[in-house]
């Protein structure tokens, strides 16, 4: 079985939580903003995010079972029904248990779900507050707005964003 195949295989399950539903959170603050996406039309509502298996590629896979950590390098892909994960190098911290404690994502990060493009140097990913904080030149595009700050942190379970020193670009109709 080759790295490629095996990282697919090893981390289906190891991901998962991180892999909820991801949009944007709509107020704003003088140094923190939250951003929510257009609504979708009125009477909607929002189906819930389907978690179905995660595939992971990976040029490398380097796993240590002693300190509960897997470093993907090289083209990393994490990819679900919904959902998109991209990076230069990925480090996943895990329990003993096979749960996910963290995850570093590093170099070229670009997260896609449902036309938004969420792209930056930068990520971790927290089980404990279940939340994503992008930095390094974050950004979020959707339509016609882009949305940059210091960091973006993204809380998976209230599906929200909290943009620090926040920028709006709306482009005229």
């Amino acid at each position: 079985m080759s790295k490629r195949s095996f990282t697919s295989i090893f981390v289906l399950m190891l991901l998962l939580p991180a892999f909820s539903s991801v949009s944007c959170g709509a107020a704003s603050t003088k140094k923190t903003a939250q951003v929510k996406p257009p609504s979708q039309g009125q009477g909607k509502t929002k189906k819930a995010a389907k978690k179905g298996p995660i595939v992971i590629t990976s040029d490398t896979l380097s796993a240590d079972q002693t300190t509960h950590t897997a470093i993907f390098e090289g083209r990393v892909a994490a990819k679900n029904d919904n959902m998109e994960l991209y990076a230069d190098k990925m480090v996943v911290h895990y329990a003993e248990d096979g749960g996910v404690q963290t995850i570093d994502a590093t170099g070229s990060v670009k997260l896609i779900k449902e036309g938004r493009v969420v792209t930056a140097g930068q990520a971790h990913y927290e089980k404990a507050s279940d939340s994503i904080l992008f930095s390094k030149n974050p950004k979020i595009a959707q339509a016609k707005t882009v949305v940059t700050g210091t960091t973006i942190k993204y809380f998976v379970s209230t599906d929200k964003m909290d943009v620090t020193n926040s920028k709006v670009f709306i482009e005229g109709k």
